[in-house]
Order: structure tokens, then C-alpha cells, then sequence
């Protein structure tokens, strides 16, 4: 809205100064022609009126076009504004001095040079050119006094000269408060009532215009989600006023050390937003560590009575990544880097990366399988929303398959393959009734055959888009077992894909970890327990100890 705003009203004043220029030209204009026709006959002067006019039509022309062009070059060059004024200013000087110097009616037209800047620029600009305007028409009355007589002329000039400054002040003054005006309405739309942060409009406001105004290739932007660790809990054990407390000592916390390092906004409930301008991503993930940590160690007044002993902060970090990006598509990554921090690793600063967007920055030839991906991740979404036990499933998966990638230095070629096979894996369950996915009683025969068929189903769907159709073995064979007593094909041992059994015990192990309507939940050791348990039987038992090595030693996911 304010950048709106400011357009348009750039754009009246714009029109507003044109005006007033051009009524500046067609009166400095009268006092010269004057000049040049002086003592010439009416008859010469009759035949050469054509003349006149063509060469000031050509002139007014020639001076409009430069300020068509120099209008969009004046923002980013101040030497260009002071040359302009001069010019006019030239122009007004001229014109007195050639009808009458010291003598002169047309001393007004300073006035329009003084208002037209004066709203342009600022009261400073106008008071200088009224300072400039009465120093050249008392100059002029000074170098023509008259000897011995009262130098009428002067007396006049001075009034006129008064007469500049008032209207260099009093309009220059009305300015400011018309500024200021629109800034203290900006100040309410763009702030947060409670924090005095930046809001979720101004967020998304500044963002887009980063993206519209600067050269993202050159100049990047990255971006921090932080979201209040238990909020709600807070909430409602200690009040919406103590909560209300935490928020805004958390907003004095971002805002102490902002200067010109970034923005902080206050997103939405106990979300916040860190705009860091020209800043890539391993400098915005220190900012968010550093003010991490500053949250997490701050003695909130209920630390006492809060069974942690204290609030913490998750955070997401996304960068920019060149032409192409879009702000929508770099929020969207902040968010998912922030569920990650939040949910999978633990209140951990995470920083996001996805084999997709490398794909699609670092590997154009692979621009056709990302784009027939789209849709499958669509239905992927829909598969998550339907089941809320299972919800962000796919997304875990992947993770432990980056984690395991990241600690083996698996071959790009391969672990797109991987990932994109682990993003895949459950899209048959579209397939599956809701009631069935979300059912809290363990499935019936006849529904365990239903469930069985999905990584079949997964397939089918994978079949149809011939991009990606390496992966149907992947994907198809995903709940095989090394012992040979899996589904749907009973594969054993080397005949299941390589990349499939690293995608079993990913699988496996956040099946084992994450809540199941007729399972109880294991701890992460546990599950290593299990996995050991079972390496040889429904696991690869050379790959068992590599993930869980991966899991509990490899460098976390960045």
C-alpha cells in the first residue's frame, strides 16, 4: 500500500510540477520575444509571426522531451535535479533581465520556481532558490541605483524578496506536514498494534518489491521464519496478557539488534519474519542462531512455573535463488525449513534445501521431470491432509534420505533418484479410503490387503507421466523385505533395488517414531534397536548400521 502510495502520489506532483513549468516557459517566453522583436515594424513583425511561433513550438518541444527523460533519471542522480533547477532559474534570470533588468514586471516568475521546487523537494530547497531569486533582483536594483534619488526599486524588492521566503516557508512547512501526515498513517497500516513490529502486510509488501526493483542475482535476499516454541500452552496457563508480555519482549529482542542488518516483522500469532536484504543464507543462519540463542536465554517473569523452565524459538532460513525465484516460492521455503526446525529436528535453526529447487537452479536439463513433478506433489498434499497421523510423512522420509545422502556423499544422479523416489513412495494411497487412513482400530484383513496395494497403485500413477518413470521399481517395491517376505512381489535380498531399501528403513524408522492410531510410539533409540533387530530380515543388514550412523552422526540437514 505505501509503496502504492507514494507512486501515485509522485505521480500528481509530478503532473503538478509539469504544469507549473510549463506556465514558468510561457511566461519567461513573453519577456524575450519582446526583446527580440523590439523595433521592429508591426509589418515585419506581422510576416514573420509564423516564424516565431514554429521556433517556439520547437523549443517548448525540445524541453518537454528532456523532461520526460530526465524525470527517470533524477531519483537516482541528485546532480541532474540541481542542474534542472539551474537551468529554470537561468531561464527566469533572463527573462528579467532582458524586459527591464531592475525595472522589470516580470520578477514574479521566481514564484513558480520557489513553488514548484519547494513541493517537489522540501522547504530547504525552496528557501535556497528564495535566497538565490532576491539576491539576484537586489543585485540588479543595487547596480542601477540612482544618484542622489531613493532607490524605489529596491524598497519594492525587498518586499518581493520577503514575499519569497514566506512562500518558500509557509508552503515548504505544509509539505513537511503533509509528509508527515502520510508517514504517521503508514506507520499505523504497516505496525503491528502490539509489538510495534513490522506486520504481515508490510512482510509481504517489502518482499515483493525486493524482488520487482533489484537484480536478485546480484543482490540476494534471504529470509528467517522463527515461530515461539508451546506458545499456545503458554497462552493458557499464565494468560493472554502474560503471553501478550512475552511477544513484545520477544519484538525488543529482534528489534536491539536490527540497525541496518534486517527487518523483523511479526508474521501472525507467535510467528515472526526476518527480512535480511542483500544478506545470502549462511549469514542469515548466524543472525537466527545468535537470536536464538539471545531468546532461549532470556528469564522470562513465569520461568519458574513453566515445566521446561523456559520459552525457545525454531527457526527456518531460505535464500533467494537468482532469476526465476519468486517471493511466494522463497516464503514457502522459510516455512518448510521452520517444520522442520520445529517439528523434526528439535528447536533447531534449519536452513532449507530441497532437491527440487536444486534441480531447478543447477540443472536445467532435469527442467521437464520437475515440471511433470508439480502434480504429484499436489496429490502428495492431499494424501498428508486427509490422514493427520501420518501428516508431513512423505516430508520425513525424504529428510532421513537427505541425512543418509548427505553422510554417505551419495552421487547427485542417484540421490535425485532417492528423493524424488521417497517423495513418491505413498502417492498410491490416494487410493485409500480417509476412514481407512485415519481408522484408530488395527485394519481388518481385508483392509490390510486394501493398504497393501499402494506401492502397486504408486506405480500405476508414476506410469502415466513417462518423466519419471525410472522409479516405478523404486517405489514399487518399498515395503519388500530383505528376507523375502514383503509385498507385492516378495523380492529378496539383492533383487530389491539398492536405492529402495535405503527408502525401507527410512520409512520404517519414522513409522517406529512418530505416533500410528494402533501403535505405540518408540523413542529414536529404540527404533535403532529394532532396526538392529531385524537387519538381515526386513532390512539390508550392510545398510542398517549405515543409517543409523547417518541418523545419529551425520551432519544435520542444511
Amino acid at each position: 500500500m505505501s509503496n502504492e502510495l507514494n507512486k501515485i502520489r509522485a505521480e500528481r506532483i509530478r503532473s503538478l510540477i509539469f504544469i507549473l513549468r510549463l506556465l514558468t516557459l510561457f511566461f519567461c517566453a513573453t519577456p524575450i520575444f519582446q526583446y527580440i522583436f523590439n523595433g521592429i515594424s508591426s509589418n515585419d513583425a506581422y510576416h514573420l509571426r509564423f516564424y516565431a511561433l514554429a521556433i517556439a513550438l520547437s523549443i517548448l518541444s525540445i524541453i518537454t522531451l528532456l523532461w520526460f527523460i530526465i524525470d527517470k533519471r533524477k531519483s537516482d542522480n541528485k546532480a541532474i535535479s540541481i542542474l534542472e533547477i539551474i537551468v529554470f532559474f537561468g531561464f527566469c534570470a533572463l527573462a528579467v533581465f532582458l524586459s527591464g533588468s531592475h525595472a522589470s514586471s516580470y520578477k514574479f516568475l521566481f514564484i513558480f520556481l520557489i513553488v514548484a521546487y519547494t513541493i517537489e523537494h522540501n522547504m530547504n530547497t525552496g528557501l535556497i532558490i528564495a535566497g538565490c531569486s532576491s539576491a539576484y533582483v537586489l543585485i540588479l536594483d543595487l547596480i542601477h541605483q540612482p544618484e542622489g534619488t531613493v532607490n524605489i526599486f529596491f524598497e519594492n524588492d525587498i518586499a518581493l524578496s520577503s514575499m519569497f521566503f514566506l512562500v518558500a516557508w509557509a508552503l515548504g512547512h505544509y509539505v513537511r506536514l503533509e509528509r508527515n501526515h502520510i508517514d504517521t498513517l503508514l506507520n499505523f497500516v504497516n505496525r503491528d498494534s502490539l509489538t510495534d513490529l513490522y506486520n504481515h502486510r508490510y512482510f509481504h509488501e517489502y518482499i515483493n518489491n525486493f524482488f520487482e526493483t533489484e537484480n536478485i542475482d546480484e543482490k540476494p535476499i534471504s529470509l528467517i521464519m522463527m515461530d515461539l516454541d508451546g506458545f499456545n500452552k503458554y497462552n493458557n496457563m499464565f494468560g493472554h496478557q502474560q503471553g501478550d508480555l512475552a511477544l513484545c519482549t520477544i519484538a525488543d529482542i529482534l528489534n536491539s539488534g536490527a540497525g541496518n542488518k534486517y527487518i523483523p516483522c511479526r508474521y501472525g500469532g507467535e510467528e515472526f519474519g526476518i527480512i535480511l536484504p542483500d544478506c545470502n543464507k549462511e549469514q542469515a543462519t548466524q543472525i537466527a542462531a545468535d537470536l536464538k540463542h539471545k531468546i532461549d536465554s532470556y528469564s522470562f517473569d513465569v520461568q519458574d512455573n513453566i515445566q521446561k523452565r523456559k520459552l525457545t524459538i525454531s527457526a527456518g532460513v531460505s535464500q533467494s535463488m537468482g532469476i526465476g525465484d519468486n517471493p511466494a516460492s522463497m516464503i514457502e521455503r522459510a516455512d518448510s525449513a521452520l517444520y522442520r526446525a520445529k517439528f523434526l529436528s528439535d528447536n533447531k535453526v534449519e536452513i532449507f534445501a530441497s532437491v527440487f529447487d536444486e534441480l531447478v537452479f543447477t540443472r536445467p536439463d532435469d527442467l521437464e521431470m520437475i515440471d511433470a513433478m508439480k502434480p504429484v506433489r499436489t496429490l502428495i498434499t492431499v494424501i498428508n491432509s486427509r490422514d493427520r497421523y501420518t501428516y508431513s510423512h512423505v516430508e520425513r522420509v525424504v529428510l532421513y534420505c537427505e541425512k543418509f545422502c548427505n553422510y554417505t556423499n551419495m552421487d547427485f544422479d542417484n540421490r535425485r533418484k532417492l528423493i524424488c523416489a521417497a517423495y513418491l513412495h505413498d502417492l498410491g494411497k490416494i487410493n485409500v479410503s480417509k476412514e481407512l487412513l485415519i481408522s484408530s482400530k488395527e485394519p481388518s484383513k481385508e483392509e490390510w490387503e486394501t493398504l497393501k496395494k499402494h506401492p502397486v497403485d504408486s506405480e500405476s500413477i508414476i506410469s502415466q507421466i513417462p518423466e519419471i518413470r525410472e522409479l516405478m521399481p523404486l517405489v514399487r517395491s518399498h515395503h519388500e523385505r530383505y528376507d523375502g517376505g514383503g509385498y507385492p512381489d516378495g523380492l529378496k535380498g539383492e533383487n530389491i533395488p539398492y536405492l529402495t531399501r535405503i527408502i525401507t528403513l527410512a520409512d520404517s524408522f519414522d513409522a517406529m517414531t512418530h505416533r500410528r492410531p494402533y501403535k505405540d510410539i518408540k523413542t529414536s533409540q529404540e527404533a535403532y534397536e529394532d532396526i538392529r533387530l531385524n537387519s538381515g530380515k526386513q532390512f539390508d543388514p550392510e545398510l542398517s548400521e549405515v543409517f543409523i550412523e547417518a541418523m545419529e552422526k551425520g551432519e544435520k540437514f542444511s
